[in-house]
């Protein structure tokens, strides 16, 4: 074994009823990678669980001392003389949004300006894009009147180039797409874009609509009960997204085409 040193993998045979084994291991515990959910979070922690693999196992050292939050909070307390406040992403789309989350908007307004532009784009190609279920971090700013983190995107939105761009979807079943998004053209500014879709609309004979102050101008909408369905639109956003489709262009044309359509 001295030739294979530094190439050889270390294997244990110990049962799942020989943990205190596997913690005294030198070699185990290399592997072993500590997550700091408290004992009050037991569903993050079943989620956690689903992710180990045989190189990647987790340990909850704060569940195995039986630790809750508050026990987390008064020992920072007790060791550094402040109260520590709960942490998380400023714009986590998993947030409950509750008054610490908002006082949390309100004291990172450039973070709060980013994510907007980010949900801005998200929107532009998929209206359903919002960062929140079930609502919008722009409604959220404006509802909340948080001006510095509005002021902040809005400056964001007028630095930016822009561009008009092409979305189609191929549905097979719900929540189960094939995308095509091409960047048809690039501007110096928004009103050049929406001046650009405006066109589109006129040769098209077909409207614009918007939906959270953004523009669109749908050529086909999807269907919400019957499959195979697709849809199609232009629009105009931040120049930020590249042409992307799955499999390549070609191979999405060919599959958009009514006759491939018809062999679903």
């Amino acid at each position: 074994m001295a030739n294979l040193r530094g190439h050889a993998h270390h294997a244990f045979g110990y049962n799942a009823e020989e943990r205190k084994r596997i913690c005294r291991s030198e070699y185990a515990f290399r592997e072993r990678i500590a997550f700091g959910f408290n004992v009050d979070e037991s569903r993050r922690i079943s989620r956690s669980c689903e992710y180990n693999t045989l190189t990647r196992q987790a340990f909850y050292p704060l569940l195995e001392w039986d630790w809750t939050r508050e026990r987390c909070v008064d020992y920072i307390r007790e060791k550094l003389g402040v109260t520590w406040r709960k942490s998380a992403c400023v714009y986590c789309p998993f947030n409950a949004l509750k008054n610490e989350a908002i006082h949390r908007h309100r004291a990172h307004p450039e973070q709060v300006a980013d994510a907007l532009l980010l949900e801005h784009t998200s929107m532009a190609l998929n209206p359903r894009g919002t960062l929140y279920k079930g609502t919008s971090l722009i409604q959220i700013a404006t509802n909340t009147e948080n001006d510095e983190a509005l002021k902040g995107y809005w400056r964001r939105i007028e630095s930016v180039g822009w561009a008009q761009y092409r979305v189609r979807r191929i549905y097979a079943r719900r929540g189960q797409a094939d995308r095509a998004v091409e960047k048809v053209d690039v501007f110096v500014d928004s009103g050049e874009a929406r001046a650009s879709l405006a066109s589109v609309a006129a040769r098209l004979g077909l409207p614009i609509e918007e939906l959270r102050g953004i523009p669109y101008v749908w050529r086909q909408r999807r269907s919400e009960t019957e499959f195979p369905t697709r849809e199609e639109f232009w629009t105009i956003a931040p120049a930020l997204v590249e042409p992307k489709a799955r499999g390549g262009l070609a191979w999405f044309d060919a599959k958009w085409s009514d006759n491939q359509m018809g062999l679903f």
